[in-house]
């Protein structure tokens, strides 16, 4: 049995049978209960690796330690965080598609490290992943900034190979 997403044990709903607390405390505390679940996934997603860690990671796995909490295993914006966000989750496996069939790579690159926010969509749900990766206090730091472009390439090259008609 599920409710708002959440999955409810055989125990749960044998409890609230025999309990003499009124329905409307039991759907109260089942929606506080999902809602902290889901802001506890929420906030896995915010918080990247070590820098140490994520710079031996794959595309792939950047991709799996730092979006698919949102966008889902297979790109598709069907993440276990998705239904928490607003504005909705792209499917990414579209990209192409909707840009004619190219691959929108310098669109994609700017969305990951910041440098393009969309205002007319609301708030930015998605974290800036290009300054969470730099791991350097000084913001002219060469090395530490191709570091990070490098990572982000790693990235939109999987992206780039999960497009689908």
């Amino acid at each position: 049995m599920t409710f708002h997403g959440c999955a409810i044990s055989d125990e749960m709903t044998r409890w609230h049978q025999i309990s003499p607390r009124p329905k409307k405390l039991w759907m109260s505390m089942l929606r506080t209960a999902c809602l902290l679940s889901g802001l506890l996934a929420l906030s896995a997603c915010a918080t990247p690796p070590s820098s140490r860690q994520i710079s031996e990671l794959s595309g792939v796995e950047m991709y799996e330690q730092l979006c698919a909490s949102c966008h889902g295993v297979s790109g598709r914006g069907d993440g276990p965080v998705a239904p928490l966000i607003k504005i909705g989750v792209p499917d990414l496996t579209l990209l192409a598609h909707r840009h004619g069939g190219e691959f929108p790579e310098e669109e994609v690159r700017r969305t990951i490290d910041g440098r393009w926010d969309r205002p007319v969509h609301g708030p930015r749900d998605m974290p800036v992943w290009g300054w969470q990766l730099y791991a350097s206090a000084n913001l002219n730091d060469t090395a530490e900034r191709a570091r990070v472009d490098a990572l982000i390439g790693r990235l939109v090259d999987y992206l780039r190979s999960i497009q689908r008609d």
